[in-house]
């Protein structure tokens, strides 16, 4: 039978060879780069649909205009 501190010590390992699998993989950083790349086109949509949105409105209104100035 094996020591205590010897089983406390490979369990220690499993676990820090655990939780440094995630941060050695190449996978992560590919996913948080994506992610980043969403972001930034999503902002900039955003300012995009806002301006096209406020043109949108102002053409409408000057077509309701011209419409009711001819009735």
């Amino acid at each position: 039978m094996t020591p205590l501190f010897l089983r406390l010590s490979s369990v220690k390992q499993a676990v820090i060879d655990y939780l440094k699998k995630p941060l050695a993989s190449e996978e992560g950083a590919t996913i948080a780069e994506y992610a980043l790349l969403l972001a930034l086109v999503v902002i900039a949509l955003i300012g995009v649909l806002t301006n096209l949105s406020d043109a949108l409105k102002g053409k409408i209104e000057i077509i309701i205009d011209q419409i009711n100035r001819g009735n």
